[in-house]
């Protein structure tokens, strides 16, 4: 699974409501998770959340 601007901007808008500094944490998210990490493994949509939410949370708190 990979992430794109509208996904992150319509079906996860919710991550960041009353967040700070948004489009920093959205850019770091899609510089992650737009491309595969390889051509045998695929980002679950787990490790998308997971690091996801630590990325916003370090961003609302910068």
């Amino acid at each position: 699974m990979t992430l794109t601007r509208k996904l992150l901007d319509t079906e996860y808008i919710w991550w960041f409501h009353n967040k700070r500094h948004v489009e920093q944490a959205k850019q770091e998210i899609l510089e992650l998770f737009s491309e595969e990490p390889d051509e045998t493994h695929e980002w679950t949509e787990q490790d998308i959340y997971e690091q996801s939410r630590k990325i916003i949370a370090r961003w609302d708190n910068a």
